[in-house]
């Protein structure tokens, strides 16, 4: 018994011993174990700043974030918080006690000892937990595409497409056929037959429908990208059909990643060539010819074109049908030559038709020759010269290229093709008339955006068939793997444009090539082509236009100096070219691009360039200084887009520089640091400057984070910095006054009252406000405003002006306003759009929804905490009775509100009226019980989803409170199919 008690006496004193040591180890390692917190807590602070940099970024993209990246970043903030309380505290007792390692209070070192020994797992734990989202923290959502913006076709009348339409869907619901071939002439409609097949059985045959053009010259790289989303989905079993247009020879689907063959039957493919032996060897099990219309149908849809005219010009009518028999059937020349001749005379119509009875040149392609007259005879009937050099300079862009204005606008001007040119501005009006004439002309597709246009490869083809006529022949080689291009010196003489696009080039001729008519010459996007020779360079001496972006070109050669009539230079995206004396050489040049160069400064030389009008100098991450009096001396410059970087000296001054520009038109221009913005000075000429872009941040652009602004003409105020200084600087203020600014605010600290502190500030006319995780927003006007500032005045009332509002992540936004509702005025709203508010409760009163007069679009997710859009308050006799009519609003989109009830809470004798509303999205609303109390009449409502069942898609909206009725029917099947779910054996 004596043994046993010493034995466990002294298992006793081991313990007490190892737990003695692992306290005294608190007090020996307080040191290393208080430096390791340190580290770690520096390591997770470097993480949270890169993940929150990729969260801003898909933000501002529009991009979904992934489910947990906020939190983490929320939890990541908690764990940071207190590990700096605990640094702080930490520190503050060094301070008191002088060499803390060294004095006698042990128990003081004991406790930040093992303080820190239990703080730093949980932060090494939250590092861990962050990983993925620094690679990832959201899901691209894709822009729109070509089936998006696309309008469905009236076939009805037209017999052959009616039928051709009628065959290709039979087939695709045929499960034993995976793939569909199409085949016709060029111009027949193939694609416009393909799109539409697209738009009627998709959401009904299919889940989704991708589409990609294909081409003669095939871009591995770009198809994969096109079709990326649609094979993943394929392969989680989803049944989706996939569009192939203008195939040319025969794909091999298994190296383009597109999943096909017995696996993958719910993957279907429809292809369109101009060959039958295409489709045959793409295997399709049934291939369908796209015949031309015959002549009775190619009468009807020349009639759709021309008008009226044609039933009562009896003159005319004869020559028409003449016309139109020459046109082959062929939907697209008959709109290029129905828009061509429509309001020509009747002697034109006759001129005409004798330009189409002559044949075409014998020595081109045949599909090309039986259009050519025809696409060369609308081109020769535009009125606008402006408009046909538009279209010989689209040629020049690689096939099925989308074509930014923009780039025809710079190309425009740099060859001078517009006659008393006012400004760069005025370049871009014309641009877009000149574009604007081509499509109504059918010489250029219509793709939904304005700021960009597209080329059908047949009128592509004629387009460069009629540059070449004379000594304007161009030369396009785009997406064709070329590593070198080494052409004999004497082979090029007569062409005007050279354009080597999107290729592997490493070696350029190095000897003098003949080209003495060249004024267009592209190299671009050859990442490995890091020099061009001086040998090469120096027989350009006509060289109007040089872009040669996005390579890596690491010096400029000095035969340079002999591009004397050289007006637009693109240098953007070569990260290796630090040096640009020689460019001061260019005395003609009107337009310089330098974004995301290396430039380490701007140098004197640059001063020469008096002629320039737009100067872009984005993204160079490297610059840090421009020579005193660069900027000033570019007297003529209309716009100017330059960002200065953290590491940059001398903003203010420059900014003061750019401010006595006095013909700036347009000035796009990034400061990180407000430090760095100039407190006085009378500002721009408000008269010429028509729009701007002023971002003011300390972590928007030096991180990537970009602001798309789709119109030179708008006003936009970027403030991101963390603290707002308030008055802003007297000169931004005064830019402000007068204009009807948009004003961004993003991760702004200290600013809460936001409308009145603008006001205040002189944004008394704001149109745009887009509020970005600004932490103490609580409100936008708050209770302690007083609406009518003066005694005997008019109320104030904020909004007034408003038309949009964006109001995404602010976690502590509670109301949108704390005031009187007789301050308010939202009339003038057309957009509202909130998300990530999870404090938000509810939206309007009633007695502010009366007068919603204008909103069109209301879009809310992601707001757990709210509970109705519309607050009926006590129920007063304001509200009893009341009639409420949204005469504008036409989409209502509600998304992952968790807490939402209704969209109106309140009085049961109110009545709503929505007469413009035809859209309502409502998903992830699992408490949403009913639409609202009262009537709720929605007479023209054709879509209204409640997710997550479709069919409700389809229940019957018919009477006065059909709206109220689908949201009950909908949450009464949802109930059924839980209560269902609950007797299945393998129910979770």
């Amino acid at each position: 018994m004596a043994e046993t008690g010493s034995a466990v006496a002294g298992k006793v004193v081991d313990s007490l011993f190892v737990v003695a040591k692992k306290q005294i180890s608190y007090m020996w390692n307080y040191t290393q174990n208080v430096d390791t917190l340190k580290r770690a807590l520096q390591d997770l602070k470097g993480m949270r700043e890169r993940v929150q940099v990729q969260i801003d970024i898909a933000i501002r993209n529009g991009d979904n974030l992934l489910e947990g990246a906020k939190k983490w970043v929320k939890g990541a903030d908690e764990e940071i918080s207190k590990a700096e309380e605990f640094v702080e505290e930490e520190t503050n007792a060094k301070k008191t006690c002088f060499k803390l390692a060294m004095c006698g209070n042990w128990h003081t070192l004991h406790h930040y000892g093992r303080k820190a020994i239990k703080m730093a797992p949980l932060i090494l734990q939250q590092q861990v937990s962050g990983t993925p989202y620094e690679r990832c923290v959201s899901i691209e959502t894709p822009a729109p595409g070509p089936l998006d913006v696309y309008q469905n076709k009236d076939l009805d009348d037209l017999h052959t497409h009616n039928s051709a339409l009628g065959y290709i869907i039979k087939s695709l619901e045929d499960e034993s056929t995976q793939i569909t071939g199409i085949y016709g002439l060029g111009g027949v409609g193939k694609t416009t037959l393909a799109m539409e097949v697209a738009a009627r059985v998709k959401n009904n045959l299919f889940a989704d429908v991708a589409f990609t053009t294909v081409s003669l010259t095939i871009n591995a790289e770009k198809i994969q990208k096109d079709l990326e989303n649609a094979t993943k989905r394929i392969m989680k079993g989803d049944k989706i059909l996939i569009i192939l247009d203008d195939v040319w020879e025969k794909l091999n689907l298994e190296k383009l990643c597109i999943p096909c063959g017995n696996n993958f039957m719910t993957c279907k493919i429809l292809l369109t060539s101009r060959s039958e032996k295409v489709c045959r060897k793409m295997n399709a099990q049934r291939i369908i010819w796209v015949n031309s219309l015959p002549i009775e149908e190619a009468w009807i849809l020349f009639k759709r074109v021309v008008g009226k005219r044609l039933e009562t010009d009896f003159n005319l009518k004869p020559v028409a049908l003449k016309v139109v028999e020459e046109c082959g059937g062929l939907p697209l020349l008959i709109q290029a030559v129905g828009n061509a001749l429509k309001d020509e005379s009747t002697k034109s119509w006759e001129s005409a038709l004798t330009q189409l009875q002559k044949h075409a040149p014998l020595d081109i392609d045949e599909e090309i020759r039986k259009s050519f007259t025809h696409l060369k005879l609308s081109y020769e009937y535009l009125k606008s010269e402006e408009a046909k050099s538009c279209f010989l300079l689209c040629s020049m862009f690689p096939e099925d290229y989308i074509i930014p204005l923009e780039d025809l606008v710079f190309f425009g001007v740099a060859l001078e093709k517009f006659d008393d040119l006012d400004s760069i501005e005025d370049a871009r009006s014309r641009v877009q008339n000149a574009v604007n004439i081509l499509t109504s002309s059918g010489l250029l597709l219509n793709v939904g955006n304005e700021e960009v246009t597209k080329m059908h490869d047949v009128v592509r083809d004629v387009a460069l068939l009629i540059a070449s006529e004379g000594n304007n022949k161009f030369l396009v080689k785009a997406w064709q793997g070329l590593t070198e291009w080494l052409p004999r010196d004497t082979s090029l003489e007569s062409y005007k444009g050279i354009a080597l696009i999107s290729n592997n080039i490493i070696k350029l001729p190095s000897y003098k090539v003949n080209v003495p008519n060249l004024e267009i010459f592209f190299v671009c996007g050859n990442r490995d082509l890091s020099m061009i020779s001086d040998e090469f360079i120096g027989c350009m001496k006509k060289l109007k236009l040089l872009d040669i972006s996005w390579n890596n070109i690491s010096s400029l050669p000095q035969s340079f100096q002999l591009l004397t009539k050289l007006r637009t230079l693109d240098l953007r995206g070569n990260k290796s070219l630090y040096e640009i004396s020689i460019l001061g050489e260019l005395k003609a040049l009107e337009i310089l691009i330098l974004n995301g160069t290396g430039i380490i400064e701007i140098p004197k030389e640059i001063c020469q360039l008096v002629n320039l009008r737009v100067l872009e100098i984005k993204d160079c991450v490297d610059l840090s200084r421009i020579t005193q009096g660069v900027i000033s001396a570019l007297w003529r410059l209309e716009e100017l887009c330059i960002e200065f970087m953290l590491k940059f000296k001398g903003a203010s001054d420059c900014i003061v520089e750019v401010i006595s520009l006095s013909k700036l038109a347009y000035l796009d221009l990034t400061v990180p640091s407000i430090d760095q913005i100039p407190t006085d000075g009378q500002g721009f000429n408000s008269e010429t400057l028509k729009g701007f872009v002023i971002e003011i941040g300390e972590y928007r652009r030096d991180v990537g984070v970009k602001v798309v602004f789709l119109s030179r003409s708008g006003r936009y105020l970027v403030l991101s910095a963390v603290h707002l200084r308030i008055p802003l600087a007297k000169w931004l203020k005064n830019l402000i006054e007068g204009s009807l600014p948009n004003i961004i605010l993003y991760g702004i600290e200290n600013l809460n009252n936001v409308m009145p502190t603008l006001y205040h500030q002189g944004f008394t006319k704001l149109q745009n406000i887009h509020l970005n995780d600004c932490p103490n927003v609580s409100c936008l006007v708050d209770n302690d405003t007083r609406c009518n500032r003066d005694e005997g005045k008019t109320k104030e009332k904020f909004f007034k002006e408003l038309k949009h509002i964006e109001l995404w992540y602010l976690e502590n936004l509670e109301v949108l306003w704390k005031c009187p509702d007789e301050c308010i005025s939202l009339t003038n709203l057309v957009t509202l759009y909130i998300e990530g508010s999870d404090k938000l409760g509810s939206v309007f009163t009633v007695r502010v929804a009366q007068g919603l007069v204008n909103l069109n679009f209301l879009f809310i997710r992601n707001c757990d905490g709210l509970e109705d859009v519309i607050w009926g308050g006590d129920g007063g006799d304001d509200e009893s009775g009341c009639i409420i009519v949204f005469p504008s609003l036409a989409q209502i989109f509600l998304l992952k509100l968790r807490r939402l009830k209704s969209f109106y809470l309140g009085s049961e004798n109110c009545s709503f009226e929505y007469p413009s509303l035809v859209e309502v999205k409502i998903g992830g609303c699992g408490s949403m019980q009913i639409w609202g109390h009262g009537i709720h009449e929605t007479p023209n409502l054709k879509t209204l989803v409640v997710n997550p069942y479709d069919d409700v898609r389809r229940l019957q909206l018919d009477g006065p409170n059909a709206i109220n009725d689908v949201v009950a029917k909908a949450r009464d099947l949802d109930k059924r199919k839980q209560q269902a779910n609950l007797y299945k054996p393998n129910a979770k």
